[in-house]
C-alpha cells in the first residue's frame, strides 16, 4: 500500500505541474512499547505557499533565494495547529521537527516525538490545507512494525483512531 501511494504521489506530481489533487502523505512509524512516533508529511509546495499567502500575508518563495525569513515558522506554527497525534486517550504528543527537505514541487517535514508510557491507542486529526482546499485529502499510513493501515482523512473525516 504504501509503494503504491508513494507511485501514485509521484505520478501527480509529474504530470501535473498546477496539480487539480490537492493531498498530503503522512507516513508514521510507531513503536508502541518505548512510546515512540517518527513521521514524514510530504506536502505540495505551492500549497503551502497559499498557507503563507492567505494566512499569514506573506509571500513565502519557498526554496529560493527570495525565500521569506519566518517562512518555516510560520508553517510549522500551521502544521502544529491543523495536525495533531493524541495517545492513550489524553496525551497530546508534543512533534519535534528533525529537518525540512525541498524536494522539487514538494516539502517534506521530518518529526518525531515521544509519549509518557507504552502506546496503546493512537489518535490522528490531519486538518492540513482543509481550511484552504474543500477537496483536500490527507493520506496517513501507520506502521507499527506488526501492522500497517492507512486511512484517506479530508474536511468532513479529519480524525481516526487506532488502537494497538
Amino acid at each position: 500500500m504504501v509503494l503504491f501511494l508513494t507511485v501514485w504521489f509521484n505520478f501527480c506530481s509529474i504530470f501535473f505541474a498546477y496539480h487539480p489533487l490537492y493531498f498530503s502523505v503522512t507516513n508514521m512509524d510507531v513503536d508502541a512499547k518505548n512510546g515512540s512516533i517518527i513521521l514524514s508529511l510530504k506536502i505540495f509546495t505551492d500549497d503551502l505557499e497559499t498557507i503563507l499567502h492567505n494566512k499569514y500575508n506573506v509571500d513565502g518563495w519557498i526554496g529560493t533565494p527570495k525565500e521569506h525569513r519566518d517562512c518555516r515558522r510560520l508553517l510549522l506554527e500551521y502544521l502544529d495547529e491543523r495536525f495533531s497525534i493524541t495517545v492513550n486517550n489524553n496525551e497530546r504528543i508534543k512533534l519535534v521537527t528533525d529537518s525540512i527537505i525541498i524536494n522539487d514541487d514538494s516539502m517534506w517535514f521530518y518529526m518525531k516525538g515521544i509519549a509518557r508510557k507504552n502506546i496503546n491507542r493512537i489518535e490522528v486529526d490531519n486538518r492540513v490545507l482543509t481550511d484552504f482546499f474543500s477537496n483536500q485529502n490527507n493520506i496517513v499510513i501507520i506502521n507499527t512494525g506488526e501492522h500497517e493501515t492507512g486511512r484517506k482523512l479530508n474536511r468532513k473525516t479529519y480524525k481516526f483512531e487506532l488502537s494497538l
